[in-house]
């Protein structure tokens, strides 16, 4: 067998040798692109970059927060107003039950507000009362459904939390009154009405600062989507004006005429 000798020229073609050039060219652009994409994937966010990301929160937070504040603030607003509904129900409620029963009597029953036919032109109310409230903790209740001021405000407290020491601190306040008429609504024979208008009115806490410089006639607050208190400051979240009969008596039909205006049948 023959063996090659030193010096024996290449047998590598020309073209070959180009190809093999053009693929070393091609794995070191590899290699290039490679360092540069991880230097890219290593590197931090620009100045403009981080400008246009708080712009973007900016604009995002404005849009959205608004609405969920107007959203928050009315479902506040709306309970508060369910719950004073309550309480003035269940004040309605208890006086009714009275007049049923025929307890009645003008010591168990709200403060007299004169021969009044329209409760929204009985005045606000101009000061606290200082001996009478409700509170969750029974033993702490002093109100009893009368000795109140016909303008006084009862203070109301329907959750017993302690806030500075005092742990029957009031969430509403209410007032209570009744139309007294001698002449046309009074059973013959004795003290107790046959008929008269209730008024009871529920405020927010935060009314108590108004009291004594609101106006009359008296409008229920109006509960319109709203982003703060809206005209709870000023105004009564509840107001009812029912009417109370004492229909076991005869002459209660013939009173009921003549507070119309009416004669007798």
């Amino acid at each position: 067998m023959d063996s090659p000798t030193l010096g024996t020229p290449s047998t590598e073609t020309p073209g070959a040798s180009s190809v093999k050039r053009f693929g070393w060219f091609i794995r070191a652009a590899q290699s290039v692109n490679a360092t540069n994409a991880s230097l890219t994937s290593e590197s931090g966010v620009t100045l403009l970059e981080c400008l246009v990301g708080i712009a973007v929160i900016a604009v995002t937070a404005t849009l959205i927060l608004p609405p969920l504040f107007i959203a928050s603030a009315s479902r506040v607003q709306n309970r508060r107003a369910e719950q004073a509904f309550q309480i003035a129900q269940d004040e309605v409620d208890r006086i009714q039950t009275l007049v049923a029963s025929g307890r009645h009597d003008p010591a168990s029953l709200p403060a007299s507000a004169g021969p009044f036919t329209n409760g929204a032109n009985v005045a606000p109310p101009n000061e606290i009362s200082t001996t009478a409230r409700k509170c969750v903790n029974s033993a702490l209740t002093t109100y009893t459904g009368a000795g109140v001021g016909a303008l006084q405000a009862i203070p109301i407290d329907i959750d017993g939390v302690t806030v500075g020491g005092n742990n029957c601190t009031p969430e509403f306040y209410m007032q209570v009154f009744r139309s007294v008429n001698p002449a046309n609504d009074t059973a013959p024979g004795g003290s107790r009405q046959t008929s008269f208008i209730l008024g009871v009115r529920v405020y927010s806490v935060i009314a108590n600062t108004s009291f004594g410089s609101m106006t009359t006639p008296v409008q229920p607050a109006t509960l319109n989507i709203t982003s703060g208190t809206g005209s709870q400051r000023v105004r009564p979240l509840v107001a009812l004006y029912p009417r109370m009969t004492w229909s076991d008596q005869g002459a209660t039909l013939c009173q009921l005429h003549q507070q119309g205006g009416v004669p007798c049948p």
